[in-house]
């Protein structure tokens, strides 16, 4: 049988099940010993430098306090030691549904401006739309 999913068949999908499951495998025998890690999204080199990339695609935060995207506060934590660690920055890249812009941004610069952090079990830090560029054809 071969099920046609957007340009995919049923074995690529499987294919791709089998090695996100080993991964998981991976990060779980990390966690057990108690290693560091954090999954990359991406890593690109541009300017003469690699840089590493978190992408989400999700709908903005809305006011109150201000209009915006971000992420939990632990992976911005752990790619700022990274990029402290390593010198590899951290870029933060949103694919806005709503807005239909993807905006993106050096996350350390994103974290050094106005920001608001949510609270709960899952606390996230928000940057304003404004503090983002937008992707376009000619920009990066």
């Amino acid at each position: 049988m071969n099920i046609q999913l957007w340009s995919h068949t049923l074995n690529d999908i499987l294919k791709l099940i089998q090695g996100m499951l080993g991964e998981e495998n991976i990060r779980n025998d990390f966690k057990k010993r108690k290693i560091p890690h954090f999954q990359v999204d991406l890593i690109f080199y541009h300017d003469g430098k690699y840089k590493l990339a978190e992408i989400k695609k999700q709908e903005p935060f809305t006011p109150p306090p201000f209009m915006g995207h971000g992420l939990p506060t632990w992976q911005i934590d752990a790619r700022l030691l990274f990029y402290a660690r390593t010198g590899v920055e951290p870029w933060l890249f949103i694919v806005d549904p709503v807005n239909k812009q993807t905006y993106y941004q050096n996350l350390e610069y994103l974290n050094c401006q106005k920001h608001h952090d949510t609270h709960g079990t899952k606390p996230r830090r928000i940057f304003p739309l404004e503090n983002f560029k937008i992707l376009s054809r000619d920009s990066l």
